[in-house]
């Protein structure tokens, strides 16, 4: 199915995907990493929950690189380039796509209305975008209760 010049490329990211996302370890179901997408000052920002040198304890820490920590959007062609391989053809549908200059957050809105909308951190290596890392928008009480934590 061929898209039209003047479909819509994908909903943005919103106001709404802010909040706390988690990756599942395939083997164990068990939580490998913690995510939070904030919005703040007019500027998107991407922390990770990792362990301190202190007593185990955890703390949020952006993932930036050299001082680059605003997300910016990344423009519709860029992403178009970005996505047009054999694994991202299926399924069907469009990414929106924020990064700084080594980390990236991106949102998948499916063609299928009923089908749902996926997420995935992205790390790149200059202008080359590595293998995006699936992860889930946290919906239950507990990891919501992770945002508390300060940042």
């Amino acid at each position: 199915m061929q898209s039209s010049p003047s479909m819509q490329f994908g909903q943005p990211i919103s106001l709404d995907d802010q909040g706390i996302y988690y990756t599942v370890n395939r083997k164990t179901g068990g939580i490998n990493n913690v995510f939070q997408l904030v919005y703040e000052d007019d500027d998107w920002y991407l922390f990770q929950l990792k362990n301190t040198s202190k007593d185990g304890d955890m703390a949020w820490v952006i993932l930036a690189d050299q001082g680059d920590y605003a997300l910016m959007s990344v423009d519709t062609g860029t992403v178009r380039q970005l996505f047009d391989k054999p694994e991202f053809s299926e399924p069907k549908g469009a990414w929106q796509l924020m990064r700084n200059d080594r980390y990236g957050f991106g949102k998948f809105t499916p063609l299928l209305p009923a089908a749902p909308i996926r997420y995935a951190m992205v790390l790149f290596s200059g202008e080359e975008m590595l293998v995006p890392l699936l992860i889930e928008k946290a919906e239950d009480e507990l990891l919501q209760s992770l945002a508390s934590l300060a940042r």
